[in-house]
């Protein structure tokens, strides 16, 4: 298997060995220290004791003519230590041996000695034993070599010993630690244990059981919360799909329970060619308002989908406002509305889409303003690209509940118009102000009229 498809680790999984890694290497770290401040502390008093020694041999051969019988004597002090031996040799310029201990023949040549140095090393001798050696120069003229041996046999066995000893502290704190990561780590993720229980019984028709995140943990309060806001977003469009549906039933029912009577008026009875034809020109407009309907809705599903490419251009934002009301002036001179355009500047869009928003908007303000009213249509462009259209109308105005669902689609103030239109137009303007990252205001006053603001950002 791959390590891209091998299964992701737990994250009790992951904190237990955090955990284990952590315990290890502080562990670790603590039997170092304790081994080696031993071992050092031993090490140096090894060497004091034996520099301590080499000071008593220098000032033995100090003596003029050397007294041997009490150099003898200085070395043969060491043979009954209760810590361990040790053993000395004295040489001459040449080499050859002047004075030594008892079982120095036993130890290291003179020549296997170390250097001379104020250090000393330790060495295993063929018998097993642990030695530290030095080698000093006497102060005198001509100068001796003095090659002195301490056995640490029992200092090392101590050691080793301690070793053992930390070994399997440190085995049982490794294990005492690996059982302990399990249980606090599988403690600590508890809530999340909980919080899966509560998610898991969350269903279509529980979008209000949500978390408190008050009652989780810090670390997790934020999910919580954002869980909440999501049931929340999930909720919303729930509902919303729900009356989506029903208003889509109901507006495709109207057509086709038309569609449906007419054709069983038309086969009741034999008609003549006139009268089916009046027939069929009435079938005929169902079928274009249902292939209007369709046709917006696939808009719609498209542009929340982002299916819908722009072709944002600079745009001469007055000349566009002009061709709009040019477009519309007769449906308007019909109704004995007059249009105005006013202001100069540039706006970024899509200049398709930016004629269907203001058709859509345009026909609106006709639709719903009397004999001898006003539309106006404002454009207000900013220096930092962005600009804003408005459209203004001096029609009934809209009551203030209604506007928040202004642009919910087929929602209509006056549901008995609904022959008027599909309730879709405001829908698609805000669908195409969205896909411009811009956005769509509308404020009103009943009896007064109603502006709708169109928002383009900056290109």
């Amino acid at each position: 298997m791959s390590l891209k498809n091998a299964k992701p680790w737990s994250i009790t999984a992951r904190l237990t060995l955090l955990y284990i890694v952590s315990a290890s290497v502080i562990l670790l770290a603590i039997v170092w220290y304790l081994h080696q401040t031993l071992a050092e502390t031993l090490a140096q008093d090894n060497r004091q004791f034996l520099l301590k020694e080499i000071q008593l041999l220098r000032t033995v051969l100090l003596e003029q003519p050397p007294n041997l019988e009490r150099l003898a004597d200085e070395q043969s002090e060491g043979m009954d230590l209760p810590v361990g031996r040790y053993y000395s040799r004295i040489l001459d310029e040449s080499g050859r041996s002047l004075s030594e201990t008892p079982g120095m023949e036993t130890l290291p040549t003179a020549t296997q000695f170390p250097v001379v140095t104020e250090n000393a090393i330790a060495q295993k001798i063929a018998d097993g034993r642990t030695l530290m050696l030095m080698t000093a120069r006497s102060k005198t003229a001509p100068q001796q070599t003095i090659q002195i041996a301490l056995d640490i046999s029992h200092e090392a066995a101590l050691l080793a010993k301690y070793r053992r000893n930390l070994i399997g502290a440190l085995f049982f704190g490794l294990l005492f630690s690996t059982l302990t990561a399990i249980f606090v780590a599988r403690r600590g993720l508890s809530p999340v244990a909980e919080m899966t229980r509560h998610i898991e019984g969350i269903s279509a028709a529980q979008l209000d059981e949500q978390l408190d995140p008050a009652a989780t943990p810090k670390e997790l309060s934020n999910l919580a919360a954002a869980f909440n806001a999501m049931l929340l977003r999930l909720s919303k469009s729930f509902a919303q799909l729900n009356q989506f549906s029903a208003d889509l039933a109901h507006e495709l029912r109207t057509p086709i329970n038309n569609l449906m009577g007419e054709t069983e008026v038309a086969l009741s009875k034999p008609r003549n060619a006139d009268e089916y034809r009046e027939i069929l020109e009435s079938n005929l407009e169902e079928y274009g308002r249902l292939s209007r309907t369709v046709e917006i809705l696939l808009f719609l599903a498209r542009a929340e989908n982002t299916g819908i490419p722009l072709r944002t251009t600079r745009l001469d934002g007055r000349a566009e406002l002009e061709a709009v009301c040019s477009y519309h002036e007769a449906l308007a001179e019909e109704k004995g509305v007059r249009l105005v355009c006013q202001g100069q500047g540039v706006l970024y869009a899509d200049a398709q889409l930016l004629k269907r928003v203001l058709s859509n908007l345009l026909l609106n303000a006709v639709q719903h303003t009397p004999h001898g009213g006003e539309i106006r249509l404002s454009l207000d462009s900013a220096d930092d690209g962005s600009a804003s259209v408005s459209v203004q109308d001096t029609g009934c105005g809209i009551a203030t509940e209604h506007l928040p669902k202004l642009f919910d689609r087929f929602y209509r103030v006056d549901p008995a118009r609904s022959e008027e239109g599909t309730g879709l137009g405001l829908a698609i303007v805000k669908s195409i102000m969205d896909l411009h990252g811009g956005s769509v205001a509308i404020t009103s006053e009943p009896n007064r009229g109603t502006v709708v603001t169109l928002y383009f950002t900056a290109k």
